[in-house]
């Protein structure tokens, strides 16, 4: 019995997983994010300034089926444009020590907000739908707080509801996953920037920046402040068709969608 009392004794004057942290490489949490598109969301992109897409970028809009292929973001964000009123992320935090992570915050760091942006439009509206998601930020606001997602089954659309993290926190365990699918909306500005989580390993206050592959996340509200195509204001705007082909309606082009590709 004396025995194993005495070997009992380190783990009651000791923090045993605090001191195995201590000697412990690599981060406390790891971060992998991927921009989703769900079921409310259209795939409208927006350039800063007027785009004139070259002759393959063209020929590529105007196929049948474009707005649907998943070449159609990776070919957008190649020219430089962004999400149009909202974007949506997969963040998975994974847990790496012997002490329990608890994620107490997630708030966005504003790199840059101004005037929405009014380069090209490429319109391709969304279809309606009731997504699953967890945590939105209203962008718009002065300083951004995490809120849960709710769906306003009266108006259609995802709602911001109370505080996120009032009631809870994000835990991980050694090798754990938690993912959490964060929107951040904005009906005012262009908004650039970045996520900082904040979480308690133990007793310390630690945090983690998440961003897009070391650049801001952007998203742009509308330029012109209408859901309508005739009242928004852009140098150039493409319209999708009946088959999710995009065609060019401002300036007009008589010819833009005479011969579209098969």
């Amino acid at each position: 019995m004396a025995t194993g009392a005495i070997m009992a004794l380190p783990g009651q004057l000791f923090n045993v997983p605090s001191l195995k942290d201590d000697i412990r490489s690599g981060p406390d949490v790891s971060v992998s994010v991927v921009k989703v598109q769900l079921e409310d969301e259209g795939m409208s992109r927006v350039t800063r300034r007027d785009h004139r897409p070259s002759a393959s970028l063209r020929q590529f809009l105007s196929r049948r089926g474009a707005a649907s292929s998943p070449e159609f973001d990776q070919r957008l964000q190649s020219v430089g444009a962004v999400n149009l009123e909202r974007l949506t992320l997969r963040v998975v935090f994974t847990g790496h020590r012997n002490q329990t992570v608890n994620i107490v915050n997630i708030e966005p760091e504003i790199v840059e907000r101004g005037a929405p942006w009014s380069g090209t439009l490429f319109s391709v509206p969304s279809q309606a739908g009731s997504p699953t998601m967890k945590m939105m930020f209203d962008l718009d606001r002065p300083s951004p707080v995490a809120r849960k997602a709710r769906f306003d089954e009266e108006e259609g659309r995802i709602s911001p509801g109370g505080p996120f993290f009032g009631e809870q926190t994000i835990t991980l365990k050694d090798a754990w996953q938690q993912v959490v699918i964060v929107r951040a909306v904005t009906a005012r500005h262009y908004v650039a920037f970045r996520l900082k989580a904040t979480y308690m390993l133990g007793d310390r206050t630690r945090s983690i920046t998440i961003d897009d592959h070391g650049k801001p996340f952007q998203v742009t509200a509308i330029s012109g402040g209408s859901d309508r195509l005739e009242d928004v204001k852009y140098h150039r705007v493409f319209a999708m068709e009946s088959d999710f082909s995009l065609c060019q309606t401002v300036p007009v082009t008589p010819s833009a969608c005479e011969n579209p590709g098969s």
